[in-house]
């Protein structure tokens, strides 16, 4: 997404691939993914309109509304459920094309982030990406601890056990907060890749959020299978990247 934005607004640019590249970015100092170097600075990026800011460039503001972005995160976790617990489950661990992986595992990367959002409304820690059974924060920790959490999923009543308190401690935080967050959206944030407020930090997850959901329902869509009703275009000020990577 960072890569789009950075080409949409005509800025040359070398992307390094990790997997192709890792001497180089382990040179770097092994920063997180995205990360920005400009002029031999790196600057770690919440959403890819940071990118805008750091260059000077013309972002669409954002919305701003941390009630309505929690609510509309709410409707993608609603929806991640549905298509979890209703989708063939062999449909479920198939591969995406280039991808290579499974709406399966895109669901659990989602939930993951929601359940660390949702624990961040009492703490003001939002631990991820990283591992919360261990307290290690980064890119690799929470992809070590997403994949335990799939081998845990053997079946549809598996998944449920997992997936249902998550969606339902996510409501739960919303009505508890709801006061808060009409009032305080600015409210600052600790996370592993710096502070930020309440608000930015609901838009990139609702962003996250998402773009997994629309990568798994383009799937799905493509072999034949209904998918839920929610149009991502009603989300007031979400912008996904043109193409479904």
């Amino acid at each position: 997404m960072v890569k789009e934005f950075l080409g949409a607004q005509n800025v040359q640019f070398e992307s390094i691939v990790i997997s192709e590249q890792r001497e180089r970015w382990q040179a770097a100092g092994s920063p997180a993914v995205p990360t920005l170097v400009i002029d031999g600075t790196p600057h770690v990026l919440q959403h890819p309109s940071d990118a805008g800011a750091l260059l000077g460039l013309a972002v669409p503001p954002p919305l701003g509304d941390a009630r309505q972005v929690a609510w509309d995160i709410d409707d993608v976790v609603g929806a991640w459920l549905e298509l979890l617990e209703t989708r063939p489950w062999d449909v479920l661990l198939e591969p995406l094309p280039r991808l290579a992986r499974t709406p399966l595992d895109l669901g659990v990367d989602t939930l993951v982030g929601i359940a660390a959002l949702t624990e961040a409304f009492s703490t003001g820690w939002f631990h991820w990406p990283g591992n919360p059974a261990t307290g290690v924060t980064g890119d690799a920790a929470v992809v070590e601890y997403q994949d335990s959490v799939v081998e845990t999923i053997a079946s549809r009543d598996d998944l449920r056990a997992f997936a249902r308190p998550v969606a339902r401690a996510w409501r739960q935080a919303l009505v508890e907060h709801d006061e808060a967050l009409q009032t305080e959206p600015g409210r600052p944030l600790r996370a592993p890749r710096g502070k930020l407020p309440w608000v930015r930090l609901l838009e990139a997850q609702r962003l996250h959020a998402a773009q997994h959901y629309r990568q798994a329902t383009t799937f799905l869509t493509s072999r034949g299978e209904p998918v839920p009703k929610l149009d991502l275009g009603d989300l007031q000020g979400l912008e996904l990247p043109e193409f479904v990577y």
